[in-house]
C-alpha cells in the first residue's frame, strides 16, 4: 500500500521548520504612514532583480563595478549571477571566452562582485554552475542522470537455456544491471529482441500502452506545462490483450554470471527473458560557458548532489564569507534534462514509498502489458510519482538543506515550464520562495498566453506553503533584439504577471558587457536586454520605479482567493496560467491551485473555510476532473468535508496507483458537490470579489487582491491598448477608496463611491491605455459623492445611458462642506453626496488646444553619424529622413521649440497640459530649463504648470528610440565603418526600420479646472 506522503517542508536539527518566508511588512490599520513611505521609496526587498549574465565568462572587474553601480542607481535590489553562454545561438556570433566557471581567475571576479555588492547594499543570488541542468566537467557517469534499458530473448520450453544475454543499449560507456526477469507470454509472441527504454510495439493483437515513453519518464512531456491528466488515460482494454501476469514473473538475476551468461531450465511455454539495466540518459548541461561542459547529475541521488556540492559549491561559499551577507540565495535554472527514470537505489526507494516491489512490473516499462491495461497504467502512475518524490527528497530538499547550513536560501526554477516528472507545486514549495517565468510578447516564439505565462503556479505554491515572495524570470523572449516597446509590450506583460501573483521580478536579462565589446555590446541570444548599453538606460528609472512601487504593495498582507483547486496527484503535474481557469471561477473571483502534500498536511477547516497555518483561506475546493488521487488524499478530502468544508467534484472510482484498498470511492456528500463553482459560491453567499461594468470587449479589466488586518489592496489593470471608463465593485465594506498610482507615486482619495445593497464598494474608474492603478481601502467611509451626472446623463452609478466612455472627472470634497470638480469636458455637472447634499457646476469650454508646430531644432548625440543639429519643419519619423545619419539613428535626440503664453494666461484653476501625441519610444520633458519628468507610456502627456510662465517658454523634449535602426544601417556599411559592435546578427541591410522620434502632433491645452466650486442646488437632476 502507498505510504502517506511526508510533509515536504525542510526540517533542520532540533525540529525547526524552515519555511523561508521573508520578513515583509504586514499591513495593519495604524501602518498608514509606513505603507505610504514604502510606496514612495520601496525598500530593497521590494525592488526588482535581474539575471546578471556573465556571457561565456567574459567580464572584467571594471565591468562588474559599473554594472552593480548602475543597478543600484536605477533601483535594483540585487542580481542573480548567471555564468552561461548562448551568445552564438540562432546564428549569432560567439564572444571571447573568459575564465571558466569556478576556476581561480573566475573566483577572483566572483569575489570582486560580492565585495562590490556588499559595498552597495545589493543582494546576490548565485547560479551554482555555468548554464543549467546541474552538472559539469567533474560529474562521473555513475553520478549522472540515468534511464532504464533492456534486452530480451524469447525461448520455448521445456528446454535448457545456456546463452549469453545481450547487454542492453547504453550511452557514454556506462551500464549497470538491475535484474534478469522471465515470464511466460500469454500470446506466445515476443517483442523485438533489443530495445532502449520506453519501447512501444508488439506483435500481439493489441494496442501498446499509449505514450509509454512519457508515462515511464523516458521522455519529458514537453514545453509550456502541457496538460497531464491524459497520462492517466489509455486505449480501451481489449479481451486477452495482457502479455503476462506479475505473479508469473521469475527473478533470474542470481543465475546470470558476470559475463552475462545465463543457465536456466525453461518451463513449458513461450517465455521472454528480459535483461534490465540502467545507463546514462545522455543529458548534459546546457548553455554553459567555455570549458564548463559535461554530464548532468542524477536528480534522484542525493550523493550525486553532495559530491557536486563539495567539488564546486563549497569553495564558492567559502569565498563569500568575508562579504557581509552579500550572497543570499543559491539557484539552479529550469529543468531541461529530458527523461530520467532510475538510480542505483531506486528499487529500495520505490518499496519504501509505494509499499511493493517494483521488480515484477519492470516489463511494463519495456513495453509489456502485465495483468491488465489498468494495472499496468496504475503501476506507471506509481513509478512516475516515485520519481517525482525522489526529485524532491533527494535533490531539491537537500539543496535547500545544504544552502541553509551556510545561512542561505534557494529559489531554483524547479517547477517547469518544461514537462519534468515532478509535482510542480510540491517541488516549488521546498524553496525559500518559488520562482517561475513569463515571456514578453513575440511574433515568432511562444506567441500564445499559455506559452508565455507560468506565474500562477508560483503564486499558488507561495500561498499554499506560506511564502511571501513570488518570483519569476520575466520579460524573456526569443526573436526580438532590443525591439520591445515599454507601453504596449513590456508594461502590459508585467501587469498580467502581477495579476497572476508576481511580486518579485527577476528581469531577463542584464548582460555584463565590458566596454571593449562596444555598443550595444555582447548579448545573450534571448531575453529583453536591459543594461547600461541599451539606448534608454538613462530613462529606465521611471519604469523601474513603477515596478518597485507595485511590488511593494503586492508583497503586503495575504492574497484573497475564494477557491482552491486541487489539480490531482499525477506526475508530472503543473498549474497553468490564470486565464486557463480550471476551477471555472473567472471572472470576478480568484483561485489558487494546491497539490496533495499541502492538502493533506496543511489544510484544515474553520467555520466552513479551508484554512492554512499562515492565514490564507478559501471558501471552497474544486477537484480536477479525471485527476489522479491516492487513498491518503481521498481520506484527507473526506475529512475536510466531514469537518464542514465545501468541496465540488467527484472522487476517483479507483486509486491512482496499485494499492491494497480498491473499489469505487463514494461521491462527495452535499447538495453543492456537482454545482458550478460560481453557482456554489452564490449559494454560499459569497459575491464576486471584483466586478465591473464597461463598454466594449469583455475581460477589459483584470485584478488581484491582497488584504491584512482590515486593509485591502486591489491592483487593477486595463487589458486593452485603449482607455476605459468602468464602474468597479469591490468586496469590501465600509471603507473609503484611495487611488495609488505606481507610475508616479502619487496617492489621492477617490471621493466618488457608494455601497451596493449587499454592502460592497462601488466606484468609477478611468484607466489609460494599458493603464493600471492600486485601489487601497483602509479608512472608514466618510463624506462621499454617490451620484454623478452630466447634462442629465448619469455616469455613476452606472446606467444603460453610458454608451460611450465619458471624459475623466475628478472631485474633491473639502472639510468646510464645499466641493471642487475637474474635467476637460465642458458641460453642466451635478453631484449628490451620501448626506443628501446636491451640487451643480457649469464647466466652461477650455480654450482650443494650440499646436506646437515648430520649426523644431533637433540635436543628436555626437559620434553616431547624425548631424549635430538640424531643423524639422514638421514632425516625422527619423526613418523618413533622407539623411542616413538620421534615418538609421539610434539613441537620444533633443527637440527644442518655443511657444508663447499671453499675459492673461495661465487661466485660474486650470492646468496647462502638454500632449506629445505619438512618441517612439520614451520622452523626457524640460520647460524653461526645469526637468518635468520622463514619459514612457500612453498618453505621452504632462502638466507644465510648475515651469510655465507668461511670455515665451522654451520647451525641450529628449526622445529615445531603440537599437535596431542603427544596427540595420551598419549592415549597409563596410565592417570597418560600422558604429556598432555586437555578436547579435539578426538585422540585415533590408530589415524593416522601426518608427522613431517625436511623431506628434504636439499640442498644449488648458485642462481640468480644479478650483471651480460646485454650488448647492435645490435638487439633484
Amino acid at each position: 500500500m502507498n505510504q502517506p506522503r511526508p510533509d515536504r517542508r525542510l526540517r533542520l536539527a532540533g525540529g525547526l521548520v524552515l519555511v523561508a518566508a521573508l520578513a515583509v511588512p504586514i499591513l495593519s490599520a495604524p501602518s498608514r504612514d509606513v505603507l505610504r513611505e514604502g510606496f514612495t521609496n520601496p525598500p530593497p526587498e521590494a525592488r526588482l532583480r535581474c539575471y546578471w549574465w556573465w556571457l561565456n565568462g567574459n567580464t572584467t572587474e571594471a565591468a562588474i563595478t559599473r554594472d552593480l553601480e548602475e543597478m543600484k542607481a536605477k533601483g535594483y535590489g540585487g542580481a542573480l549571477l548567471v555564468d552561461a553562454n548562448g551568445s552564438e545561438q540562432q546564428g549569432n556570433r560567439a564572444v571571447p571566452a573568459g575564465p571558466m566557471f569556478g576556476s581561480p581567475a573566475w573566483r577572483v571576479l566572483y569575489r570582486h562582485a560580492l565585495q562590490e555588492a556588499a559595498r552597495l547594499g545589493l543582494e546576490i543570488s548565485l547560479n551554482i554552475q555555468s548554464g543549467w541542468n546541474l552538472g559539469g566537467p567533474l560529474v562521473k557517469p555513475e553520478q549522472a542522470a540515468k534511464l532504464l534499458t533492456f534486452s530480451r530473448v524469447a525461448v520455448n520450453g521445456p528446454a535448457e537455456f545456456h546463452q549469453l544475454l545481450a547487454e542492453p543499449p547504453q550511452r557514454n560507456g556506462f551500464y549497470r544491471d538491475v535484474a534478469v526477469l522471465a515470464y511466460p507470454l500469454a500470446h506466445g509472441k515476443p517483442l523485438p529482441g533489443s530495445a532502449g527504454p520506453g519501447a512501444e510495439g508488439s506483435s500481439a493483437p493489441r494496442h501498446p500502452i499509449r505514450q509509454l515513453a512519457m508515462k515511464s519518464a523516458t521522455q519529458e512531456l514537453g514545453m509550456s506545462m502541457p496538460p497531464t491528466v491524459p497520462l492517466l488515460e489509455d486505449y480501451p482494454p481489449a479481451p486477452g490483450e495482457e502479455d503476462a501476469r506479475t505473479r508469473d514473473v521469475a527473478d533470474l538475476t542470481a543465475r546470470m554470471q558476470p559475463d552475462g551468461s545465463l543457465e536456466w531450465r525453461v518451463p513449458a511455454g513461450t517465455w521472454e527473458i528480459l535483461r534490465v539495466g540502467y545507463t546514462s540518459s545522455g543529458a548534459r548541461i546546457s548553455t554553459s560557458s567555455g570549458a564548463w561542459q559535461g554530464l548532468a547529475i542524477d536528480y534522484l541521488d542525493r550523493g550525486a548532489l553532495e559530491a557536486y556540492w563539495r567539488e564546486n559549491v563549497d569553495p564558492l561559499l567559502a569565498d563569500a564569507r568575508p562579504y557581509s551577507g552579500a550572497l543570499r540565495y543559491l539557484v539552479t535554472d529550469s529543468w531541461e534534462l529530458g527523461g530520467l527514470n532510475w538510480t542505483a537505489k531506486f528499487r529500495d526507494e520505490f518499496k519504501q514509498l509505494r509499499g511493493y516491489d517494483v521488480l515484477p512490473y519492470l516489463p511494463v516499462i519495456a513495453g509489456r502489458i502485465l495483468d491488465s491495461r489498468e494495472t499496468s497504467n496504475r503501476f506507471l502512475n506509481d513509478f512516475r510519482r516515485t520519481i517525482g518524490d525522489l526529485i524532491i527528497s533527494r535533490h531539491y530538499a537537500p539543496f535547500a538543506e545544504l544552502a541553509a547550513r551556510a545561512g542561505l536560501g534557494i529559489h531554483p526554477e524547479s517547477g517547469g515550464p518544461h514537462g519534468a516528472p515532478i509535482d510542480a507545486l510540491e517541488t516549488l514549495g521546498v524553496s525559500a520562495f518559488p520562482q517561475t517565468e513569463f515571456w514578453a510578447r513575440s511574433a515568432t516564439h511562444r506567441t500564445r498566453d499559455d506559452e508565455r505565462f507560468f506565474v500562477k503556479e508560483g503564486s499558488s505554491a507561495a500561498h499554499i506553503y506560506g511564502k511571501t515572495l513570488v518570483a519569476a524570470e520575466g520579460m524573456t523572449s526569443i526573436g526580438p533584439q532590443w525591439e520591445e516597446s515599454l507601453w504596449d509590450n513590456l508594461k502590459p506583460t508585467l501587469d498580467q504577471a502581477f495579476c497572476e501573483g508576481l511580486n518579485r521580478l527577476i528581469w531577463h536579462t542584464f548582460t555584463s558587457s565590458p566596454k571593449e565589446m562596444g555598443l550595444p555590446g555582447q548579448e545573450y541570444f534571448a531575453g529583453t536586454h536591459l543594461n547600461p548599453n541599451v539606448t534608454w538606460w538613462n530613462q529606465a528609472g521611471a519604469f523601474l520605479s513603477y515596478v518597485n512601487r507595485s511590488q511593494f504593495l503586492l508583497q503586503q498582507g495575504r492574497p484573497v482567493a475564494d477557491v482552491v483547486y486541487f489539480y490531482g496527484e499525477q506526475v508530472p503535474n503543473f498549474a497553468r496560467l490564470k486565464g486557463s481557469d480550471p476551477a471555472k471561477v473567472l471572472p470576478g473571483y480568484d483561485y489558487d491551485v494546491t497539490d496533495a502534500n499541502a492538502l493533506v498536511h496543511r489544510m484544515s477547516v474553520q467555520n466552513g473555510r479551508i484554512v492554512l497555518p499562515d492565514g490564507v483561506s478559501y471558501r471552497l475546493m474544486v477537484l480536477a476532473d479525471g485527476a489522479g488521487m491516492s487513498l491518503t488524499t481521498v481520506r484527507a478530502i473526506r475529512k475536510l468535508v466531514a469537518d464542514g468544508a465545501t468541496v465540488l467534484g467527484s472522487l476517483p472510482q479507483h486509486p491512482m496507483g496499485i494499492e491494497e484498498e480498491t473499489g469505487a470511492a463514494p461521491q462527495l456528500p452535499g447538495d453543492l458537490a456537482h454545482m458550478g463553482t460560481r453557482d456554489a459560491l452564490a449559494a454560499l453567499g459569497v459575491p464576486p470579489d471584483f466586478e465591473y461594468q464597461a463598454n466594449g470587449a469583455p475581460r477589459r479589466l483584470d485584478y488581484i487582491h491582497r488584504e491584512s488586518a482590515g486593509v485591502d489592496l486591489y491592483f487593477i489593470r486595463n487589458t486593452r491598448p485603449q482607455s476605459v471608463y468602468a464602474e468597479v465593485t469591490l468586496r469590501t465594506r465600509g471603507k473609503a477608496p484611495e487611488l495609488w498610482h505606481p507610475d508616479t507615486g502619487k496617492t489621492e482619495p477617490q471621493p466618488v463611491y457608494d455601497f451596493t445593497p449587499d454592502g460592497r464598494t462601488r466606484m468609477p474608474l478611468w484607466l489609460e491605455p494599458n493603464g493600471s492603478v492600486f485601489v487601497v481601502l483602509r479608512q472608514p467611509a466618510g463624506r462621499r459623492v454617490v451620484q454623478l451626472s452630466k447634462e442629465g446623463k448619469q455616469y455613476f452609478p452606472w446606467t444603460a445611458a453610458v454608451t460611450e466612455d465619458p471624459a475623466p472627472v475628478e472631485l474633491r470634497l473639502h472639510g468646510d462642506g464645499t466641493a471642487d470638480l475637474a474635467t476637460q469636458a465642458p458641460g453642466r455637472y451635478a453631484v449628490k453626496t451620501a448626506g443628501g447634499e446636491a451640487f451643480t457646476v457649469e464647466v466652461p469650454a477650455a480654450p482650443e488646444p494650440a499646436a506646437i508646430e515648430g520649426p523644431w531644432t533637433v540635436r543628436f548625440t555626437p559620434g553616431w553619424d547624425a548631424p549635430a543639429s538640424v531643423s524639422f519643419n514638421r514632425l516625422e519619423s527619423w526613418t523618413e529622413n533622407r539623411d542616413p545619419g538620421i534615418r538609421f539613428y539610434s539613441g537620444t535626440a533633443t527637440y527644442s521649440a518655443r511657444f508663447f503664453l499671453p499675459g492673461s494666461q495661465p487661466q485660474a484653476g486650470r492646468t496647462l497640459y502638454l500632449d506629445l501625441g505619438d512618441v517612439r519610444e520614451i520622452a523626457q520633458v524640460r520647460l524653461n530649463g526645469r526637468d518635468l519628468g520622463i514619459l514612457w507610456k500612453k498618453p505621452f502627456g504632462i502638466a507644465l504648470d510648475q515651469a510655465a510662465k507668461p511670455g515665451w517658454n522654451d520647451l525641450e523634449v529628449a526622445v529615445t528610440n531603440l537599437w535596431p535602426n542603427r544596427l540595420i544601417g551598419d549592415q549597409q556599411l563596410p565592417p570597418d565603418h560600422r558604429l556598432t559592435r555586437t555578436n547579435i546578427t539578426k538585422f540585415r541591410a533590408d530589415s524593416p526600420l522601426m518608427p522613431s522620434g517625436l511623431l506628434g502632433p504636439v499640442v498644449r491645452r488648458w485642462d481640468r479646472p480644479f478650483g471651480l466650486s460646485l454650488s448647492h442646488s435645490e435638487r439633484y437632476p
